[in-house]
Protein backbone atom coordinates (compact mmCIF):
# COMPACT_ATOMS: atom_id res chain seq x y z
CA UNK A 1 0.00 0.00 0.00
CA UNK A 2 3.27 2.34 1.24
CA UNK A 3 5.06 2.08 -2.40
CA UNK A 4 1.66 2.21 -4.62
CA UNK A 5 0.91 5.66 -2.65
CA UNK A 6 4.63 6.51 -3.08
CA UNK A 7 3.95 5.85 -6.91
CA UNK A 8 0.98 7.85 -7.18
CA UNK A 9 2.53 10.53 -5.73
CA UNK A 10 5.74 10.44 -6.82
CA UNK A 11 5.09 14.27 -8.45
CA UNK A 12 3.87 15.95 -5.41
CA UNK A 13 6.78 14.44 -3.58
CA UNK A 14 9.72 15.23 -6.22
CA UNK A 15 8.38 18.86 -6.39
CA UNK A 16 8.48 18.85 -2.50
CA UNK A 17 11.78 17.48 -2.21
CA UNK A 18 13.24 20.07 -4.80
CA UNK A 19 11.92 23.00 -3.22
CA UNK A 20 12.62 22.31 0.31
CA UNK A 21 16.57 21.27 -0.90
CA UNK A 22 16.67 24.73 -2.38
CA UNK A 23 15.23 26.57 0.67
CA UNK A 24 17.90 24.71 2.89
CA UNK A 25 20.32 25.39 0.15
CA UNK A 26 19.79 29.02 0.04
CA UNK A 27 18.63 29.83 4.12
CA UNK A 28 20.80 27.33 5.75
CA UNK A 29 18.16 26.84 8.52
CA UNK A 30 16.13 23.44 8.41
CA UNK A 31 13.59 24.73 11.05
CA UNK A 32 12.77 27.85 8.90
CA UNK A 33 13.17 25.81 5.60
CA UNK A 34 9.92 23.40 6.81
CA UNK A 35 8.31 26.07 7.81
CA UNK A 36 8.60 28.21 4.46
CA UNK A 37 8.01 24.72 2.35
CA UNK A 38 4.37 24.43 4.43
CA UNK A 39 3.31 28.20 3.86
CA UNK A 40 4.27 27.96 0.25
CA UNK A 41 2.12 24.71 -0.49
CA UNK A 42 -0.70 26.27 1.64
CA UNK A 43 -0.64 29.70 -0.16
CA UNK A 44 -0.68 27.84 -3.46
CA UNK A 45 -3.63 25.16 -2.29
CA UNK A 46 -5.85 29.06 -1.83
CA UNK A 47 -7.63 28.81 -4.86
CA UNK A 48 -8.90 25.43 -4.53
CA UNK A 49 -9.57 25.09 -0.62
CA UNK A 50 -11.99 28.51 -1.29
CA UNK A 51 -13.90 26.42 -4.19
CA UNK A 52 -14.05 23.24 -1.71
CA UNK A 53 -15.12 25.48 1.66
CA UNK A 54 -17.80 26.97 -0.93
CA UNK A 55 -19.39 23.73 -1.39
CA UNK A 56 -18.77 22.71 2.09
CA UNK A 57 -20.42 25.40 3.77
CA UNK A 58 -23.41 24.50 1.49
CA UNK A 59 -23.85 20.71 2.82
CA UNK A 60 -22.81 21.89 5.95
CA UNK A 61 -25.99 24.23 6.43
CA UNK A 62 -27.86 21.76 4.39
CA UNK A 63 -27.06 19.09 6.63
CA UNK A 64 -27.66 21.06 9.69
CA UNK A 65 -31.20 22.09 8.40
CA UNK A 66 -32.30 18.05 7.71
CA UNK A 67 -30.96 17.40 11.17
CA UNK A 68 -33.18 19.84 12.80
CA UNK A 69 -36.28 19.01 10.66
CA UNK A 70 -35.00 15.09 11.68
CA UNK A 71 -35.42 16.10 15.58
CA UNK A 72 -38.72 17.40 14.93
CA UNK A 73 -40.09 14.46 13.74
CA UNK A 74 -42.72 13.15 16.99
CA UNK A 75 -40.97 10.68 19.46
CA UNK A 76 -44.45 8.40 19.54
CA UNK A 77 -43.11 7.41 15.43
CA UNK A 78 -41.47 4.64 15.68
CA UNK A 79 -40.10 1.70 13.36
CA UNK A 80 -41.56 2.16 9.13
CA UNK A 81 -43.06 5.20 10.37
CA UNK A 82 -40.34 7.05 11.91
CA UNK A 83 -37.97 5.73 8.77
CA UNK A 84 -40.91 7.04 6.19
CA UNK A 85 -41.30 10.61 7.25
CA UNK A 86 -37.05 10.72 7.50
CA UNK A 87 -37.07 9.20 4.40
CA UNK A 88 -39.35 12.50 3.05
CA UNK A 89 -37.28 15.21 4.78
CA UNK A 90 -35.00 13.63 2.75
CA UNK A 91 -37.05 13.68 -0.71
CA UNK A 92 -38.06 17.33 -0.12
CA UNK A 93 -34.72 18.61 0.24
CA UNK A 94 -32.76 16.31 -2.58
CA UNK A 95 -30.48 15.08 0.02
CA UNK A 96 -28.93 11.43 0.54
CA UNK A 97 -26.91 10.79 3.38
CA UNK A 98 -23.62 9.86 1.29
CA UNK A 99 -23.41 13.52 0.73
CA UNK A 100 -22.29 13.70 4.41
CA UNK A 101 -18.48 12.67 2.73
CA UNK A 102 -18.68 16.04 1.37
CA UNK A 103 -18.13 17.59 4.58
CA UNK A 104 -14.53 16.78 4.40
CA UNK A 105 -13.89 17.87 0.67
CA UNK A 106 -11.03 20.44 1.82
CA UNK A 107 -9.37 17.44 3.73
CA UNK A 108 -9.79 15.32 0.80
CA UNK A 109 -8.35 18.26 -1.44
CA UNK A 110 -5.20 18.42 0.96
CA UNK A 111 -4.59 15.08 2.13
CA UNK A 112 -2.62 13.87 -0.92
CA UNK A 113 0.05 16.84 -0.15
CA UNK A 114 0.07 15.92 3.45
CA UNK A 115 0.74 12.13 2.51
CA UNK A 116 3.43 13.27 -0.12
CA UNK A 117 5.18 15.21 2.57
CA UNK A 118 5.32 12.41 5.00
CA UNK A 119 6.55 10.35 2.56
CA UNK A 120 9.37 12.50 2.25
CA UNK A 121 9.93 13.59 5.57
CA UNK A 122 10.07 9.42 6.37
CA UNK A 123 12.53 8.62 3.28
CA UNK A 124 14.73 11.16 4.12
CA UNK A 125 15.03 11.24 7.94
CA UNK A 126 18.45 11.38 8.02
CA UNK A 127 19.38 14.83 6.49
CA UNK A 128 16.77 15.86 9.33
CA UNK A 129 18.81 14.71 12.17
CA UNK A 130 19.76 18.50 12.99
CA UNK A 131 19.16 20.36 16.53
CA UNK A 132 16.61 23.24 15.93
CA UNK A 133 17.10 26.14 18.90
CA UNK A 134 19.31 23.80 20.85
CA UNK A 135 15.71 22.04 21.90
CA UNK A 136 14.45 19.77 19.21
CA UNK A 137 16.09 16.94 16.55
CA UNK A 138 13.98 17.33 13.29
CA UNK A 139 14.74 13.71 13.19
CA UNK A 140 12.84 12.66 16.11
CA UNK A 141 9.36 13.68 18.40
CA UNK A 142 9.85 16.99 19.90
CA UNK A 143 9.78 15.95 23.21
CA UNK A 144 9.53 19.21 24.39
CA UNK A 145 8.37 19.24 28.17
CA UNK A 146 9.33 16.63 29.57
CA UNK A 147 9.29 14.11 27.43
CA UNK A 148 5.84 15.07 25.80
CA UNK A 149 5.68 15.68 22.22
CA UNK A 150 3.98 18.82 22.39
CA UNK A 151 3.67 19.70 18.53
CA UNK A 152 1.06 17.29 18.19
CA UNK A 153 -1.02 18.58 20.89
CA UNK A 154 -0.27 21.98 19.64
CA UNK A 155 -1.89 20.83 16.17
CA UNK A 156 -4.94 19.19 17.82
CA UNK A 157 -5.36 22.46 19.83
CA UNK A 158 -5.05 24.87 16.31
CA UNK A 159 -7.53 22.43 14.85
CA UNK A 160 -10.22 22.40 17.89
CA UNK A 161 -10.22 26.47 17.43
CA UNK A 162 -10.36 25.92 13.48
CA UNK A 163 -13.74 24.06 13.87
CA UNK A 164 -14.95 25.85 16.39
CA UNK A 165 -14.57 29.31 14.14
CA UNK A 166 -15.67 27.43 11.26
CA UNK A 167 -18.15 25.56 12.71
CA UNK A 168 -19.77 27.87 15.37
CA UNK A 169 -23.53 27.22 14.34
CA UNK A 170 -23.23 23.68 13.39
CA UNK A 171 -22.42 21.25 15.94
CA UNK A 172 -22.53 18.15 14.02
CA UNK A 173 -19.88 19.83 11.67
CA UNK A 174 -17.67 20.84 14.65
CA UNK A 175 -17.94 17.22 16.05
CA UNK A 176 -17.05 15.49 13.12
CA UNK A 177 -13.84 17.48 12.43
CA UNK A 178 -12.90 17.68 15.99
CA UNK A 179 -12.83 13.78 15.82
CA UNK A 180 -10.83 13.57 12.99
CA UNK A 181 -8.51 16.04 14.42
CA UNK A 182 -7.77 13.43 17.75
CA UNK A 183 -7.50 10.74 15.45
CA UNK A 184 -4.62 13.09 13.27
CA UNK A 185 -3.44 13.66 17.06
CA UNK A 186 -3.25 10.48 17.93
CA UNK A 187 -1.48 8.87 14.71
CA UNK A 188 1.09 11.50 14.32
CA UNK A 189 1.83 11.55 18.33
CA UNK A 190 5.14 9.79 17.80
CA UNK A 191 6.68 11.32 14.23
CA UNK A 192 9.61 13.15 13.61
CA UNK A 193 9.38 16.73 14.86
CA UNK A 194 9.86 17.76 10.84
CA UNK A 195 6.57 16.09 10.05
CA UNK A 196 4.89 17.90 12.86
CA UNK A 197 6.12 20.94 11.94
CA UNK A 198 5.27 21.41 8.60
CA UNK A 199 1.77 20.08 10.02
CA UNK A 200 1.68 22.53 12.69
CA UNK A 201 2.25 25.60 10.16
CA UNK A 202 -0.34 23.96 7.57
CA UNK A 203 -2.99 23.99 10.74
CA UNK A 204 -2.13 27.48 11.41
CA UNK A 205 -2.36 28.51 8.25
CA UNK A 206 -5.72 27.03 7.65
CA UNK A 207 -7.18 29.19 11.11
CA UNK A 208 -5.63 32.33 9.40
CA UNK A 209 -7.07 31.37 6.27
CA UNK A 210 -10.46 30.35 7.52
CA UNK A 211 -10.39 33.62 10.17
CA UNK A 212 -10.34 36.23 6.88
CA UNK A 213 -12.57 33.72 4.76
CA UNK A 214 -15.62 35.09 6.87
Amino acid sequence: MYTYLEIILSPIIFLIEKYYLLLVSTLTLPGLSIILLSLSISIILIPFLRIARIYEDKINLKINFIENNVKEIPASYKGEERFRAIEKIYEENSFHPIQNISRGLSLYLILPVLISAYIFFINNNNIFDVEVLGMINLSEPDKLIKGINVLPILIFFINYLDSTFRYSKIASGQNIYLFMSFAICVLIYSMPSCMTLYWATSSMFSLLFNIKSK
